[in-house]
């Protein structure tokens, strides 16, 4: 019986024996979370090019289900190294599409060769489509440039961050289309002109009768464009510091009405706010004849709206976080002649800023 005992020790002992040699399985596992940086660079556009091109291919990888060990530090241990397959197994085989690449940081670390010394903090955002819907996800990453001089990859070491995933499956767009005949539409008569605007009581109904009780009531009457923005907004009601922002049919602030259908397109009407439910007679028309692609990666859009964006312009960095509660369907000439006043520093017209004369409201024909 004593047998078997002394065996195993011997065993223990003979790994013991082993590890204090230098023969553990671990011995070659790199730490890369204890390298110390000594600098941090811009990420230039070769950087994200590399990038761009390196996770297009990572993508279609997953899609082709050919495995990415490719895109795995070879120096981590296999449980850190299954972590990274486990978290995109799931994408395997589905049908994808890259949006974007961007190399938040980027770090230099000492203790190693040109060839390997740069770390970084990677985001990749991609989309799933899922039957009917389409998902986009967002996933942080540590990375690590490695090689020789015959080549260089970037790799993931580590799983930082991911979203649950956003649904942005393409909606449909009413906001720019003709209005129909017996709907009521709203006549903005200014200083320069006038103005014809459609209302979307269905997807902002608190707003909208807000809206048109105030102008009903002579509210908006003589008021002047106070903000004018070319290229940006016009902007009118009771601005900061006049003392009746919370002025409502419902006594205060209301709350907002973020429909996911209605945008800052050019030419959108829209309440203005300073935070979450403040909401009650400030609002802005949107004058923004482009727009600036450049924020789509970090605006989880449906596609359908993206190219309407680049049809249209306007200024989708706005949306989420303002009502929509109409668009002008004539008249956008007027908005462009307000847009272009000489303006202060404030945005506020030099002199003789364009008043509303009145608001009515009538059946389209």
């Amino acid at each position: 019986m004593k047998k078997p005992y002394l065996f195993l020790c011997f065993l223990s002992a003979l790994s013991l024996g082993f590890s204090t040699l230098g023969f553990n399985a671990n011995a070659d596992v790199k730490k890369y979370e204890e390298e110390v940086q000594k600098s941090q660079f811009l990420s230039r556009h070769w950087d994200e090019s590399e990038l761009k091109e390196r996770f297009q291919n990572f993508l279609s990888a997953l899609q082709k289900q050919e495995g990415i060990e490719d895109y795995i530090v070879p120096d981590i241990n296999e449980d850190e190294k299954e972590t990274i397959r486990e978290f995109f197994r799931p994408y395997e085989k589905k049908e994808l599409t890259y949006v974007h690449t961007k190399m938040d940081i980027l770090n230099q670390v000492s203790g190693t060769d040109e060839y390997n010394d740069l770390r970084g903090i990677f985001k990749l955002k991609f989309r799933v489509k899922e039957g009917a819907k389409t998902i986009e996800h967002t996933v942080l990453m540590h990375m690590a440039r490695l090689g020789d001089a015959n080549g260089i990859k970037w790799k993931i070491y580590k799983i930082i961050w991911s979203d649950k995933g956003i649904d942005v499956s393409d909606v449909k767009l009413i906001q720019l289309e003709k209005p129909k005949r017996g709907e009521q539409v709203c006549i903005m008569t200014t200083d320069a002109g006038v103005i014809k605007m459609r209302l979307f009581p269905e997807q902002a109904p608190v707003a909208v009768k807000n809206w048109i009780e105030l102008s009903k009531q002579g509210f908006y009457n003589g008021t002047p464009f106070a903000r004018v923005i070319k290229d940006f907004v016009i902007q009118g009601g009771a601005l900061d510091g006049s003392g009746d922002e919370s002025k409502s049919i419902y006594n205060g602030f209301f709350e907002d009405e973020v429909h996911k259908g209605l945008y800052n397109f050019n030419g959108a009407l829209c309440l203005g706010n300073n935070g979450p439910h403040t909401n009650g007679n400030q609002f802005y028309i949107v004058q923004k004849k482009n727009v600036n692609e450049s924020v789509f990666p970090n605006t989880s859009l449906p596609a359908n709206v993206e190219e309407k964006y680049k049809e249209v312009g306007g200024l989708p960095e706005l949306d989420g976080r303002y009502t929509v509660l109409g668009q002008v369907y004539e008249g956008m000439d007027v908005v462009e002649k307000i847009a272009a006043q000489e303006t202060d520093k404030n945005d506020a017209p030099v002199e003789n800023p364009v008043k509303i004369q009145k608001i009515e409201f009538q059946k389209y024909r």
